[in-house]
């Protein structure tokens, strides 16, 4: 059996709904998406699939989609949506003493296996539907990979998720259960 796994780091906020703790405060972390592939042949150029292929499918639409972002639920989205406008707007108008404009940036809708980009006042927003624990985003990455690269030939092993990389790791893994293949 192959695998190849191939990864990328973004920093995004997040919120859990309903946390008995500290997370649910709003607090970001720099993330660590995970993805392994597995092959029992190589394709005619000898991969499972080309690592840039993997880059482009899966993990630059997961580092466009929540890159800088609050990453929340859609439940907590429609409840909070209109004080977060608010906020963004409070947050961007910074930007006008310095640059004489609030927006030096597209605002770039990313639409991904049922998560969104949302900007109320202008603020980058990603809203799943679900809370976005480590758990749950690693099944959503791998879910997003199984549907952009599985076939016949390839399979997707795991996707992990390092909510925190130093001083110590956090991680999540999401694997299918053998006995349901």
């Amino acid at each position: 059996m192959y695998a190849i796994r191939k990864s990328i780091d973004i920093d995004f906020a997040h919120h859990v709904r309903g946390h008995g703790g500290p997370c649910i405060h709003v607090h970001g972390h720099t993330w660590r998406f995970e993805v392994e592939l597995t092959a029992r042949d190589l394709d005619e150029d000898g991969f499972v699939v080309d690592f840039k292929q993997l880059k482009q499918a899966v993990l630059q639409p997961c580092h466009a989609l929540l890159d800088h972002s609050l990453a929340v639920g859609s439940e907590t989205f429609a409840e909070a949506e209109a004080a977060l406008v608010p906020l963004g707007e409070a947050l961007l108008s910074s930007r006008l003493p310095r640059h004489g404009t609030i927006h030096t940036t597209e605002a770039t809708v990313t639409r991904l296996l049922g998560a969104e980009n949302r900007y109320p006042g202008g603020m980058k927003v990603a809203v799943f539907g679900f809370s976005p624990t480590s758990e749950r985003l690693a099944r959503w990455l791998y879910e997003l990979a199984h549907a952009e690269l599985a076939d016949e030939r390839v399979g997707v092993r795991l996707a992990r998720v390092y909510e925190t990389q130093r001083p110590v790791e956090s991680v999540a893994e999401y694997t299918p259960d053998p006995d349901l293949r």
